[in-house]
This record gives C-alpha cells, sequence and structure tokens, in this order.
C-alpha cells in the first residue's frame, strides 16, 4: 500500500499499485473533503490553489504553475 499526493509518482507506481484517490474543492478560502474514495490517479493540482489561498507570493505560485505544465507534457 502507498498514499501519495504526488501526480507524478503515481505515475511510477502504477505498474505496481492499484490507484485510487480522493479529491477536494479549493474554492475561496476553504478546502473541502467528500471523503469518498475514487478509483485511478488524482487528475487536478490543487495544492497551487491552495498556495494562492494562503497568500503565497506570486512568483512561487508562477513557478509552480510553469513546472506542473511541463511536467504534464512528459
Amino acid at each position: 500500500m502507498s498514499s501519495t499526493h504526488d501526480i507524478e509518482l503515481t505515475d511510477l507506481l502504477a505498474n505496481e499499485y492499484e490507484l485510487y484517490h480522493f479529491s477536494e474543492d479549493v474554492s475561496n478560502q476553504s478546502v473541502a473533503f467528500d471523503y469518498q474514495l475514487k478509483q485511478g490517479k488524482l487528475k487536478n493540482r490543487n495544492a497551487i490553489k491552495i498556495l494562492a489561498m494562503n497568500q503565497y507570493p506570486q512568483s512561487i505560485i508562477d513557478e509552480a504553475i510553469a513546472i506542473s505544465k511541463v511536467l504534464d507534457q512528459s
């Protein structure tokens, strides 16, 4: 068994494990979970939204977005 929120790590584990995830909804200043186990890998990058919600510097958010776009292409 393994647990991760790292989308890239799930790609490495896909041949070794069945993938499941929990998802959340990030909006305004809150994070809401439905606590429903879903099959497959997580497809969203809510961590970047949480950075913005917690008022991280825009340069960090922009860099995270740029890195995620590169990772999504590979």
